[in-house]
């Protein structure tokens, strides 16, 4: 092969330079970094002066007067090279509003959307002390943002004449924390790029339509390591089918040629199809991976599987029913026909319809395992979910679905519906309720709920080992990036990753 002509290298040695100039400037301060902006913080003018001898206005919150009162909008984002976990904080972050006390505050903005129910949710989202505003520890993707809007009292020391606040305003706004190999800064409020980022801009332009003049010949970049061109299917287990296609959205942005198909016939299903393809994935062919809430029975012996994480499940009612706490026993005796109407365990006086997975459902087992301690009844007396349209004479009032959103939609349209569903499909719907089970509530915090019997291990299943090399390596790799953990922890799975917060061995081989 002839070696590059001494233009071409002396260009793209400019090229390299530049961009390394570049992302010293950008990024090596901190991959890993959160920078902030005080977008607006103002006073709200109730009182004109031109009108005192007219009219007083007074602003109240919940029914208390608030007095030199000022809004303040605060953006947060992860404008770093690299993604933020809740392990990389080492110091949560903090607000302090210097001479002033904070009333209240609201999340208007976040992208992902998920972000704002991680930092309001009860019992450990924002906080509020004083002059200090405390925020949870929350995963933060590249160029993930939220806002805050802030309510406060006080003059402060930007305070400007008759209340108003002075451009100097923000210098009353101190934000503090730790985060583990990178840093927080305030951003610069600016109109538009800095002079440094102009010059090396057009330096890159130019350098860059040179050195494409000089390679005409029709080379190519390389791809990214993580990625893999090819056809790859992923089936099985509806409850983990939501955060895998996101997963795999992610992929498909980053890995050009890389063509993901998510399916969700049910974890039994699933592997039922990946023991069928009989062969492991390679470079050239296309690849099969089957996620499963239950491990693999015994009969598929060449299927290798690894665990990823932990998907919290929940059961779930209609809201008319009026129960949201039911011990384990109770509901081994709704299942086996002693109770059958909700007035007998304190609800509303509705019969109770059970809504349940077909056979082939992972969740199904880990409901019958986890919370029944044995199987379903095997009557399906219902077709519709409401009516014994099937069995006139069953005792119970029972119909199977094929996955988590059909379940729902089953429970949130009938009166008195029962079943079991992962926990973020369930939050998402208007009539479901998440019962505690034993007084304990569904949770992603491990911390906190070890009691909390309703869960399962997720696996991911192979025909043997794929080829390195292959999509399907490459696609399980990434699946312990942090843009994947990340994923999960915003569907309300814990990832095997964090060990520490799960019990015992259940991320273990």
């Amino acid at each position: 092969m002839a070696l590059p002509d001494t233009e071409t290298i002396l260009t793209a040695a400019g090229l390299v330079a530049t961009a390394v100039v570049w992302a010293v400037e950008r990024f090596l301060p901190g991959r890993k970094r959160i920078g902030y902006r005080v977008q607006m913080d103002t006073a709200i003018g109730m009182n004109p002066q031109d009108a005192h001898s007219l009219v007083q206005l007074r602003l109240l919150r919940q029914d208390q007067e608030i007095s030199d009162a000022t809004l303040a909008l605060l953006r947060f984002e992860n404008d770093g090279g690299k993604d933020i976990v809740r392990q990389d904080y080492q110091e949560p972050l903090t607000v302090e509003f210097v001479g002033r006390t904070v009333i209240g505050v609201e999340v208007p903005d976040a992208n992902p959307t998920d972000l704002v129910g991680m930092l309001t949710r009860n019992g450990g989202g924002l906080r509020h002390d004083g002059g200090r505003l405390f925020i949870p520890k929350v995963p933060l993707n590249k160029r993930n943002h939220f806002k805050l809007l802030v309510l406060l009292s006080g003059p402060g020391t930007g305070s400007g004449p008759e209340g108003g606040r002075t451009d100097s305003a923000a210098g009353s706004v101190t934000v503090g924390g730790f985060i583990s190999g990178g840093r927080i800064r305030r951003n610069a409020q600016r109109w538009g790029p800095r002079k440094l980022s102009l010059a090396l801009g057009g330096t890159f332009i130019v350098l860059l339509g040179l050195l494409g003049g000089l390679l005409l010949s029709g080379r190519v970049m390389p791809v990214p390591s993580e990625c893999a061109a090819g056809r790859l299917t992923i089936d099985g287990s509806t409850a983990f089918a939501p955060p895998m296609r996101e997963i795999a959205r992610q992929y498909r942005a980053r890995c050009a040629g890389a063509e993901i198909t998510v399916l969700g016939s049910g974890s039994l299903s699933g592997l039922g199809n990946l023991n069928r393809e009989g062969k492991p994935a390679t470079v050239e062919g296309p690849g099969f991976i089957a996620v499963s809430d239950v491990p693999a029975p015994s009969l598929y012996r060449r299927l290798e599987g690894d665990r990823v994480g932990v998907i919290v499940l929940s059961v779930v009612a209609n809201e008319k029913a009026g129960i949201d706490d039911l011990t384990s026993e109770e509901i081994r005796k709704i299942y086996d026909g002693t109770y059958t109407n909700w007035k007998q365990l304190h609800g509303n006086d509705l019969p109770i319809r059970l809504v349940s997975r077909d056979a082939a459902s992972g969740t199904r087992r880990a409901f019958e395992t986890s919370v029944l301690h044995r199987s379903e009844p095997g009557v399906v007396s219902s077709y519709d979910c409401g009516d014994k349209d099937r069995d006139e004479l069953a005792r119970l009032t029972r119909c199977e679905v094929n996955s988590t959103k059909s379940l729902l939609d089953a429970v949130d349209r009938v009166p008195g519906a029962i079943g079991y569903a992962e926990l973020y499909a369930a939050a998402q719907r208007q009539h479901v309720v998440s019962v505690r089970l034993n007084g304990h509530e569904p949770d992603i915090e491990w911390g906190q709920q070890r009691d909390y019997p309703f869960w399962t291990v997720e696996y991911l299943y192979t025909y043997g080992r794929p080829e390195d090399g292959s999509l399907t390596a490459k696609f399980l790799a990434f699946m312990d990036s942090d843009t994947a953990k990340n994923i999960m922890r915003m569907y309300k799975h814990v990832p095997c990753a964090d060990r520490q917060s799960l019990p015992g061995a259940v991320c273990r081989p």
